[in-house]
């Protein structure tokens, strides 16, 4: 199939963009600056420079591919421009390039705020999102709405957990920690619960819901919820601290994560119901089991961004 990717070059987008090439998919990938057009080509996929809020930049390309994925994220103006590219490839999906045509939004797992005890699947309320995605369910459902409006989309949502491998992610700071100040460092008091998934198992239910053509709302995340502490005591002995962990209040925490800081914090127990229905299995077993591995690839990815610099 013929694939438009937003984000290809960053942390998700260019696992995504591995998978489905790997696959023998023909990927154009949209880049924000031209040092990651070299990053989109080696994976086999052609970058296309565009930017999110600037629609006539990438607006026309987009509407001829069959698959249009958006995973791009703008930090600085996070809402506008996801507003704007969420849009333009609603739009360009139901242009007249194409008779049929399939959009995946990247949303993400925050947009469920605490979950409570009982584990959260796709039909869980969006009702009280993290303060800093309380625009997400709105946009969401902006896409969703497009349901049974007939022939030309089939509207998907993708909410990936807290993803890690290789150098990204929100995990990967407890490595640095550990090996920098003898203790994995995390937010509030650990006793909260984070739904984890390796990238490139995310990259394969990306793969799987366009080979299936599969719509709705699909959950990124491994089906095992771990306590925060846990998580930063496997990362600790990872790197060689011993297990040594250390909280830090929120409160602390906002000097450097910002609003970032109030979702650390939630706890979210999700899993998905729908992953049979295309096929999707995590290879990765959890972070716990999993953390040595992890910590190879940090360690490996930090010295091949050392090398490029």
């Amino acid at each position: 199939m013929r694939i438009f990717l937003t984000g290809a070059g960053g942390y998700i987008g260019s696992a995504v963009t591995r998978e489905l090439v790997g696959a023998g998919h023909e990927v154009t990938g949209m880049i924000h600056s031209p040092g990651g057009a070299d990053r989109v080509r080696a994976s086999g996929a052609m970058p296309v420079q565009g930017e999110l809020t600037d629609p006539s930049s990438y607006d026309e390309i987009a509407s001829q591919h069959e698959v249009l994925i958006h995973l791009a994220f703008d930090p600085h103006r996070p809402v506008e421009a996801d507003q704007a590219a969420l849009d333009t490839l609603i739009e360009a999906a139901r242009s007249h390039y194409l008779e049929d045509a399939h959009l995946i939004y990247t949303s993400g797992c925050w947009v469920l705020g605490d979950t409570g005890e009982e584990p959260a699947d796709e039909d869980a309320s969006t009702d009280h999102p993290a303060p800093v995605v309380a625009w997400r369910p709105a946009h969401e459902q902006r896409l969703l709405g497009r349901t049974g409006e007939g022939a030309g989309l089939t509207p998907t949502v993708v909410r990936p957990g807290m993803v890690y491998g290789g150098a990204g992610g929100l995990v990967t700071p407890m490595f640095a920690s550990a090996g920098e100040e003898g203790a994995a460092r995390y937010v509030g008091a650990g006793t909260n619960r984070w739904s984890l998934v390796h990238r490139e198992d995310l990259a394969v239910l990306y793969r799987r819901i366009v080979e299936e053509r599969a719509g709705g709302i699909f959950h990124g995340v491994d089906g095992k919820p771990t306590l925060v502490g846990e998580v930063a005591r496997a990362a600790s002995e990872a790197a060689g601290a011993g297990g040594a962990t250390r909280g830090v209040s929120v409160e602390e925490a906002r000097n450097s994560l910002g609003p970032l800081a109030e979702a650390m914090v939630l706890d979210q127990a999700l899993v998905t119901r729908r992953a049979d229905e295309v096929g999707w299995r995590p290879s990765h077993p959890s972070f716990v089991e999993s953390a040595g591995a992890a910590w190879r690839e940090y360690r490996s990815a930090i010295g091949e961004a050392v090398d490029r610099s």
